[in-house]
């Protein structure tokens, strides 16, 4: 048998059911977006991962996702920001958001022209974003449409705060200490977490209003209270808005201690152990620099000569996260995989050439519209599994896994037509896979050993073409994956396994 490489990993998590996608254009689509329409898919099945006989979507056609022509200045990309289309909004928001305070004067004339509620509301997100780390809310003062369309979610804000300055909670922070083993490496810093139901719906409410909350927030860092003054910094970290350079520079000067309950974090070197709880003094000082550290930095470090493909993907990332709701407090590792899978899938649809912002969205945009219609940007909306079996559907898989119900791993293939085919293996330490089942699909795999990486091969007239992607089914779970044999077989031929 020939060599079989392993390339693609698929590692799949279960979550419930995405919405379904409808392959319909919002109303007001412009430009590209109303000239060409959107990649059109179908969901089989509501429920998540689709049925036990048939896979979660119809199978998609690489050509539904070729790239697009053509370019967008960046006045059209202004005008794009109050259309009815959201993916197109949003397309605009993250291509203008690195031009900052130089968009303002342009906006302002926007929104002299921009009368009607939609076009306004477009405006409005785009304010919202841009306030939230770019510019303070107080450069808006200068221009008066700008001013006057941000006036009532400022108000907004304010009015939060002077009720909570009037009526402030006391026990709603817990510092949650982290656990390491003895000897490596410095011990990170401990969190501060919102534990309280009114802080928690003061975060939830201040977070809907974006940057434009920043205002609001600035009063409950100048409180004359030190437990206040370390809230709106812990809801300055978890909303990702950055007061202004003069509040954070007296913050970080802030001689106020509070005394907060301290407990440890679950920790797989002691899992689920109770380690107890005692109290702790939190300086305000230290975690205003920790925050200012944390919205000054950077997620990588940034090189002269980066790809431009590596400082559009900072960009959407930055994004992502200015357009999330307020998160709870353990929606960050979602977050983490929603930016981190997205900016990889428009790597592997063409994003990864791209030499200028042009380029990678004409490549990108149909699996950005093709997101849009089936995901969102919320990480409470995101399901991982639906995602990756929707966007791999156009080379002739899908996948669907079960968490783990007993010691045993079912690994189960099936097409809607009979093929022949080989299920091979990568033993560990091994030059060359391993043959652990073939024959006429469907077939089922069950060991209650532990199962490596899987490949399948197909017969393609009197010839095998070797498995290109590589599946890892989870131990004790059930993983299914179903085969379109012709698209599948295509893939197959377009990437050849190297010897």
């Amino acid at each position: 048998m020939r060599h079989v490489a392993p390339r693609v990993f698929i590692y799949m998590l279960a979550f419930a059911t995405a919405a379904c996608a409808t392959g319909v254009p919002s109303r007001g689509a412009t430009g590209v977006y109303a000239a060409r329409p959107p990649p059109i898919v179908q969901k089989l099945d509501g429920r998540a991962g689709g049925s036990a006989s048939g896979p979660p979507w119809s199978w998609m056609d690489r050509e539904q996702l070729r790239p697009d022509t053509g370019a967008q200045s960046e006045e059209e990309l202004l005008d794009w920001l109050i259309v009815g289309d959201p993916a197109q909004r949003a397309e605009a928001q993250v291509r203008l958001l690195p031009l900052g305070a130089s968009l303002l004067p342009r906006l302002e004339a926007l929104a002299t022209r921009a009368r009607d509620d939609e076009a306004r509301s477009g405006l409005l997100e785009f304010i919202q974003i841009l306030t939230r780390r770019r510019i303070h809310p107080d450069l808006l003062g200068d221009h008066p449409e700008l001013s006057a369309l941000s006036a009532k979610a400022v108000a907004r804000g304010q009015g939060l705060v002077a009720f909570w300055e009037t009526e402030p909670a006391t026990r709603e922070l817990v510092e949650e200490l982290p656990v390491m083993p003895c000897g490596v490496g410095p011990r990170p810093d401990s969190r501060l977490v919102i534990q309280g139901r009114r802080l928690q719906e003061l975060r939830d409410k201040l977070g809907t209003l974006g940057g434009l909350a920043i205002p609001g927030l600035e009063r409950l860092l100048a409180s004359h209270s030190a437990t206040v003054r370390l809230q709106g910094v812990v809801l300055a970290a978890a909303l990702g808005l950055r007061p202004s350079p003069a509040a954070l520079e007296r913050l970080q000067r802030d001689p106020g201690e509070v005394e907060l309950e301290a407990r440890y974090a679950d920790s797989m070197f002691v899992p689920g152990a109770n380690l107890g709880s005692h109290r702790s003094k939190v300086s305000v000082s230290k975690r205003a620099f920790l925050v200012a550290q944390r919205l000054d930095g950077s997620r990588r470090e940034v090189h002269e000569n980066d790809a431009a493909v590596l400082r559009i993907e900072d960009g959407i990332i930055e994004w992502l996260g200015a357009v999330r709701a307020a998160a709870e407090d353990d929606s960050t590792r979602t977050f983490d995989w929603l930016s981190g899978d997205l900016t990889n899938s428009f790597r592997l649809t063409g994003g990864w050439g791209a030499t200028d912002a042009q380029q990678y969205w004409n490549r990108v945009r149909p699996a950005w519209r093709l997101f849009w219609m089936t995901v969102g940007p919320r990480p409470d909306d995101y399901r991982r599994d639906e995602w990756f079996a929707l966007l791999n559907s156009r080379d002739g898989f899908q996948v669907r896994q079960e968490p783990r119900s007993g010691d045993e791993t079912v690994f189960r293939i099936a097409a809607p037509t009979r093929v022949e085919a080989e299920l091979v293996t990568f033993p560990r330490g091994a030059n060359d896979p391993v043959v652990v089942q073939s024959g006429v699909l469907p077939f089922t795999l069950s060991s209650k050993e532990l199962v490596h990486a899987l490949g399948i091969r197909l017969r393609s007239g009197g010839d095998w073409v070797d498995s290109g992607p590589i599946f890892a089914p989870p131990h004790g779970g059930r993983m299914t994956v179903w085969l379109q044999p012709e698209l599948f077989l295509r893939y197959l031929k377009e990437h050849p396994a190297k010897p």
